[in-house]
């Protein structure tokens, strides 16, 4: 579990991390070391799911290695319904999802905590307008839930 508590009072108590694959964790596909040694640090803490389209079909393949990561790949006809369907089943109030795609969109609508990652494949307006916070890595993403106190800082009023 992450937790932070804010100055104001607010608590947030974030029990599942759900991120995209492609555009989020991965640039063509690929996921740098760095990303992957960070996921299984955060897999250690608290529930760690990836949903992905998988255009490039690499998710699995680049996911093995970590422990501890839960690996959902949708069929090419599914959107983003999904993503959020699972993030309710969760509760949104206690998961932070990342992302970048429009098909992220509706669980960013729903999450207690949204990070857009902005990185070298863009990020859909939808998902940049709904984010509590904007990072320009997937590495900068989850440095900030394994050192919860960087949350602070940017979510404070």
């Amino acid at each position: 579990m992450i937790s932070v508590q804010l100055p104001n009072g607010r608590q947030y108590e974030f029990r599942h991390v759900v991120f995209d694959y492609n555009g989020t964790l991965a640039e063509d596909g690929r996921m740098a070391d760095e990303v992957r040694q960070l996921l299984a640090e955060l897999a250690a803490k608290t529930h760690v799911a990836v949903i992905t389209a998988d255009t490039f079909g690499l998710a699995r393949q680049e996911l093995a290695a970590v422990p501890g990561v839960e690996l959902m790949v949708l069929a090419a006809e599914q959107d983003g319904t999904e993503k959020a369907r699972r993030v309710q089943e969760w509760g949104a109030e206690q998961t932070v999802v990342i992302g970048n795609g429009v098909n992220d969109q509706p669980m960013f609508f729903i999450a207690g905590l949204k990070i857009c990652v902005l990185g070298p494949e863009g990020a859909s307006s939808g998902v940049l307008a709904a984010a509590n916070i904007v990072v320009r890595s997937p590495a900068d993403a989850i440095r900030l839930l394994l050192q919860p106190k960087r949350l602070i800082a940017t979510l404070r009023t």
